[in-house]
């Protein structure tokens, strides 16, 4: 194995502006995990450049590039990164000329060269890490063969590393995340489409005295106090006039506190009136579950010292959960109309209730991890983790990852059904079949040693006629074996097959440099997901469809 590096000096902005419209997406300490992250790329291939063109440009500050070393291809390397065809350095690997483009793309950016046979890539010793991937957050891998596909799960989820694998040909791709079969995330919704979490319904003590201080003389309030008594404070005390929380009940007893038509105030308690109602601190049927299977893995001992993080706050979060009855507070309030003295006093009341709930799953947490053998838990579990953790609990989930081996040449079970369901709806019956065929294009390889379509004896005078005819035999066989891989699973193939595998052997193994890009996008999107711990990844195969411009999950 070999290795070169490379970096860029120069001096940078700070992150905070230079990454400040994503910062909005996931905030700053999704921006410093993204930045901590170290990523593995495996092959020079559009799919996985473009991806790390995404991850660099976005912040990433280590990565390596995992090649079998070959002498660059001018013309690929130009097509990549936009650089003249004569400042490519023929003497430097694929992997090294990335490596260097991929630098200059952010000053920050530290990355290497890597050479490496894939029949030993994916090969570990003495049940350890593979050499490549020892201390790597993420791998990225582009044209990989099924069997490929499994050895890299097997060493990635042997040494607790999510994966995310792409493959194109011609105008079809495919892309597939992977990690342990159970794996958790904190999650949170697009900024603008977040329910705030008010409490009005279950109000704790302080919020219902800071209410009763606000609005027991609004009376009495002139003209200019009274149209900026906060809406949070004009809703609880509409519910306590009301006795009730019948939803015309209340917006009757705002109605009849009011003075005028012209009090923003009102309106935007008239405008969130169903904060009364809802109760924003309940539990959703996923966090249950999740938190319920930390609680299942404690009581089975399975929660020990080789356990993430995540377990010990899941479970600190049942307990808290069993105790009070709600999830933590999340801790902010929206935008409204009131004094900058009331505004304050009424943000300080939550977040420090926040900060109260985060710290009582934090210590929790502590002592569970000290239970297994945490000689310094808070080393482990950060009182950053737990904020952050309690902040987003309500959108934690269980994500389940099928094992590629069981997708792939499973022949029964939960992954065929799935298939079988995917294969009758007329929605996605090309991306089934596209599926199919790119298994298919496989079994053809290890019958003939080559691709469909891709033949070592193409001579530049071989007659036309010739090469139509033998990728026609290469199309109909092709055919015959993803026939074959549908039946062997007790699924009918779709009747777009025999186009589809025509078209992958007319490709042979030619990549798009366009379906690449968008593979790579989702590839990166996916990754950042992944390494922040927010939005929500996907479990199942995406299948990208040039011809029709269409994704469609699968399985």
């Amino acid at each position: 194995v070999d290795s070169t590096s490379s970096s860029m000096t120069s001096e940078s902005p700070p992150p905070t502006s230079r990454y400040d419209r994503q910062l909005r997406l996931w905030g700053d300490v999704g921006q410093r995990k993204l930045a901590r992250a170290r990523i593995a790329a495996i092959g020079v291939t559009p799919s996985t450049m473009e991806c790390m063109k995404c991850l660099v440009l976005g912040g990433c500050e280590s990565f390596v590039i995992i090649d079998d070393g070959a002498r660059v291809d001018a013309r690929l390397a130009g097509e990549l990164f936009e650089v003249s065809v004569d400042d490519v350095d023929g003497a430097l690997s694929a992997a090294e000329v990335c490596v260097r483009a991929l630098c200059a793309l952010n000053p920050d950016a530290r990355g290497r060269a890597l050479r490496a046979a894939r029949d030993t890539l994916f090969v570990a010793r003495d049940d350890e890490t593979p050499e490549a991937f020892a201390g790597v957050d993420v791998v990225v891998a582009g044209g990989l063969s099924d069997a490929e596909s499994v050895a890299l799960e097997r060493a990635c989820t042997d040494g607790l590393t999510p994966f995310v694998i792409t493959r194109a040909c011609g105008l079809f791709g495919e892309t597939r995340t992977g990690a342990l079969e159970r794996w958790a995330t904190e999650n949170v919704t697009p900024e603008g489409s977040q329910t705030s979490d008010l409490r009005l319904m279950t109000p704790w003590e302080q919020l219902s005295s800071y209410a009763e201080m606000k609005t027991c003389d609004l009376e009495r309030l002139d003209a200019a106090a009274f149209k900026h008594v906060p809406f949070v404070a004009l809703l609880l005390r509409a519910t306590m006039r009301s006795g009730t929380r019948d939803r015309r009940a209340v917006k009757e007893a705002l109605t009849s506190m009011r003075r005028g038509m012209d009090e923003e105030n009102f309106d935007e308690a008239m405008a969130n009136v169903r904060y009364t109602w809802t109760d924003t601190g309940a539990v959703p049927k996923e966090v249950d579950d999740v938190t319920r299977e930390a609680a299942e893995m404690k009581n089975a001992g399975k929660l020990t010292l080789e356990s993430d993080k995540f377990w010990f706050l899941a479970l600190a979060l049942r307990e808290f959960i069993d105790r009070e009855g709600c999830l933590p507070l999340e801790g902010s309030i929206p935008d409204m109309t009131s004094t900058t003295e009331a505004y304050v006093e009424l943000q300080r009341l939550y977040a420090d209730k926040a900060a109260s709930d985060a710290l009582t799953v934090w210590q929790r947490a502590l002592e569970l991890a000290q239970e297994v053998g945490f000689l310094q838990p808070e080393d482990f579990i950060t009182e950053r983790d737990a904020k952050s953790f309690c902040k987003n609990s309500r959108y934690v989930r269980f994500m389940k990852w099928k094992s590629l081996d069981t997708e792939l040449y499973g022949t029964t079970g939960a992954a065929v059904d799935a298939l079988a369901v995917d294969a009758k709806d007329p929605t996605k019956a090309m991306s089934v079949a596209i599926f199919g065929v790119l298994r298919a294009a496989d079994v053809f390889a290890f019958k003939h040693g080559h691709r469909p379509g891709v033949y070592n004896d193409m001579s530049s005078t071989m007659d036309v006629y010739d090469e139509i005819e033998r990728l026609h035999a290469d199309g109909e066989e092709l055919v015959s074996l993803t026939t074959t891989w549908f039946t062997s699973r007790g699924v009918e193939a779709p009747e777009c097959v025999a186009d589809v595998a025509h078209e992958v052997a007319r490709y042979g193994d030619g990549q798009l440099h366009a379906v690449g890009a968008i593979l790579g996008g989702i590839a990166s999107q996916e990754i950042i997901k992944i390494i922040t711990q927010q939005y929500t990844p996907m479990t199942k195969r995406l299948i990208y469809d040039g011809v029709h411009s269409t994704t469609a999950y699968v399985g």
